[in-house]
């Protein structure tokens, strides 16, 4: 008998590769971990819009996506990630389009040994929001520290950086809201904490992955140093509700 073969990470990243698990990233985390704290419109699933501004269903056909659409609020604005471009009805206007590489752990991550990590809450939302603000990591709304773990490091009492966990999909964890104070860039914060964070994940049995814009070829760099690998392209869709004169 032909012995199983262990569990490695460049094995799970084969499978990944082959597995379209991650097509459809946003309904994994919406119908699975993350089923309560979605919104439903029929066959279509949201984030609470306090959490996260992504959407999806099970397909990406006009009625589909108006399914998703259909919970917009006049001022939103939903994101999809798709794995084809979605069919977006006429009532509906696209304000970004864009592609993004899907990104798997390659390796197996060990803890830094930095005690200036901690773990952030509700009590440091303020020093988030202000982080983000300057930074501009991407999508980050007053409660996505919700969605899993948040890690940080300070000087003194100011957040100078921070990376945190948002979709949870199977046992795939995103590792997503990378950011440091530009003041402080250059020292490798955000790789402390990318390791920091990713070694958690692991330690749970789980998976980390992330989405970095296929334009952003300084990240898609730093990102594979780390020891993540390229895993798939998916589009990027946002859109808002049509106003008249649109």
């Amino acid at each position: 008998m032909n012995p199983i073969a262990p569990e490695t990470p460049e094995n799970i990243l084969n499978e990944i590769e082959s597995d379209a698990y991650l097509d459809n990233v946003v309904w994994a985390a919406l119908s699975g971990k993350h089923a309560e704290i979605a919104e439903r419109n029929a066959a279509a699933l949201r984030y609470l819009p306090e959490l996260a501004p992504f959407g999806a269903a099970e397909d990406y056909s006009e009625h589909g996506v108006a399914q998703i659409a259909g919970m917009l609020k006049s001022d939103e604005r939903l994101t999809l990630f798709t794995k084809d471009k979605p069919l977006v009805p006429s009532q509906y206007r696209v304000v970004r389009e864009a592609t993004v590489i899907q990104m798997v752990a390659g390796k197996q991550f060990a803890r830094p040994d930095d005690s200036r990590i901690e773990t952030l809450g509700t009590q440091d939302v303020v020093a988030m929001m202000e982080l983000v603000r300057l930074t501009d990591p991407g999508p980050f709304k007053e409660r996505t520290h919700e969605m899993g773990t948040f890690l940080g490091i300070r000087d003194r009492d100011q957040l100078i950086a921070m990376a945190g966990e948002r979709m949870i999909a199977g046992r795939y964890v995103e590792v997503s809201a990378v950011c440091t104070h530009p003041n402080w860039r250059g020292r490798g914060l955000a790789k402390t904490l990318m390791e920091a964070l990713s070694a958690g994940i692991q330690e749970r049995g789980q998976i980390p992955f992330l989405h970095v814009f296929s334009t952003n070829e300084p990240a898609i760099r730093v990102y594979q140093q780390l020891g993540f690998r390229r895993a798939r392209n998916l589009y990027v869709t946002a859109m808002t509700r049509a106003q008249p004169n649109d």
